[in-house]
């Protein structure tokens, strides 16, 4: 969805979704979170001459970039990402899995069973805000994930 007001939000158009996600077109990134900087978002798009013609490749559109954001988002963490929580953070991230449940009461009991997710670790500040470049170190083209709460 894309913000227009307080409030207010519409959303993306199907043509909005295909933009590429850069100027100038780009097809590889990798997305970042200072919270969760052991889970990178990478995109790599290959080659698809028919799609572009001449050789060219497709670059990142923006329903890529969000694509990629919320399925990586929305990855279950494991056994031992839990164990390596920290007292504090163990108690942060289990407030943010039990609001996340209870957002939706008719959806509640099945996002409790699918337990605690990489988005869970944002904690309140779980709504995308934008994506800010950062310095690139191997090749990639690479994106600060900027998050803020909800409102």
């Amino acid at each position: 969805m894309h913000r227009i007001g307080p409030g207010e939000a519409v959303l993306l158009s199907p043509v909005e979704l295909r933009q590429p996600a850069t100027n100038p077109p780009i097809t590889r990134m990798r997305i970042t979170h200072h919270s969760i900087p052991q889970w990178p978002v990478d995109l790599r798009l290959q080659y698809d001459g028919y799609q572009m013609g001449s050789g060219s490749q497709t670059p990142i559109t923006v329903g890529d970039v969000l694509y990629m954001i919320r399925t990586s988002l929305h990855r279950q963490i494991t056994h031992d990402d839990w164990y390596q929580l920290s007292d504090f953070k163990h108690d942060a991230v289990t407030r943010a899995y039990y609001r996340r449940c209870s957002r939706v009461p008719s959806m509640e009991t099945l996002e409790a069973q699918q337990g605690v997710k990489r988005v869970d670790y944002l904690k309140e500040e779980y709504m995308f805000a934008g994506l800010i470049r950062a310095p690139d170190e191997d090749g990639f083209f690479h994106w600060n994930l900027i998050t803020e709460r909800s409102y």
